[in-house]
């Protein structure tokens, strides 16, 4: 996703707070449908393919691109003896075809962890993109009560009247934009058969790569706080207040492990 350019919504850099529907507007602007149009669409996005689908169309294409090799991979296989050593030419050769084979075969075969990939991811960024949704439309009608702890967690300031900071409008808009196009790329990805012919994923794999499964999602918090982590663009970035009290609980940690190692 291209990093938002907020500047044609804001007058000036003098007027920091602004009523509270703006953000819906400017939501509405950036995805030029309505408020409820935006929900609906997210609500509706979900992968359909099944496993059969998806089994049948590389079957299928399997068929069409290479017959000779599903043969092959098909028939039965000679027998041989248990003994390398005691191999034929005949032996070593159709043993090297078999694996060249199955190397291409895999191109046809259908791995059931990327389904459930695909489900999962998508889960997570609707889910996010919804809470977020929920927010934004919450705070644009005044009707915060019900997410008072929310924003009190996410440090989102609004003035006495509930006009919204200019800060917490970009904290808000700007994963709310990311986690929706995430959550649609995947499911045009998922739901696209062509995808199974060269995207694979099991555990095995990732697993054989150094990876968890952990690793390979987004978090389904909306805010992590922590400075490391407060690049990542699905989630609410930290305000200003909340990156300076993390500064300055790292300063007295550092300062507390500089005197342990004075110490020792």
């Amino acid at each position: 996703m291209e990093s938002l350019n907020f500047d044609s919504y804001f007058e000036s850099a003098d007027n920091q707070y602004y009523d509270s529907k703006f953000i819906i507007t400017i939501l509405e602007n950036i995805f030029g449908t309505n408020f409820d149009d935006i929900k609906n669409t997210v609500n509706s996005a979900q992968v359909v393919v099944t496993k059969e689908q998806i089994t049948e169309f590389l079957e299928k294409k399997w068929e069409e691109e290479d017959l000779e090799l599903k043969e092959r991979i098909e028939s039965p296989k000679p027998k041989r003896s248990g003994n390398i050593a005691k191999w034929t030419d005949e032996d070593i050769e159709a043993s090297s075809q078999e694996f060249v084979d199955g190397i291409s075969a895999g191109r046809y075969y259908f791995e059931p962890y990327t389904l459930e990939y695909f489900n999962r991811y998508s889960n997570i960024v609707r889910n996010k993109a919804l809470l977020l949704l929920n927010v934004i439309e919450k705070i644009g009608n005044r009707d915060t009560i019900s997410i008072q702890d929310l924003i009190t967690e996410l440090d989102i300031q609004l003035d006495g009247s509930g006009n919204i900071s200019k800060e917490d409008i970009i904290r808000l808009i700007t994963p709310t934009v990311y986690n929706i196009g995430e959550l649609n790329e995947k499911i045009s990805k998922a739901n696209d058969l062509s995808t199974y012919l060269t995207f694979k994923m099991s555990k095995h794999s990732l697993y054989k790569d150094g990876w968890s499964e952990g690793e390979i999602y987004p978090s389904s918090s909306l805010q992590v706080k922590n400075l490391y982590y407060d690049h990542v663009r699905d989630n609410v970035s930290l305000s200003s207040a909340q990156r300076t009290e993390l500064e300055q609980e790292q300063r007295r940690s550092m300062k507390k492990f500089a005197k342990m190692i004075i110490d020792l």
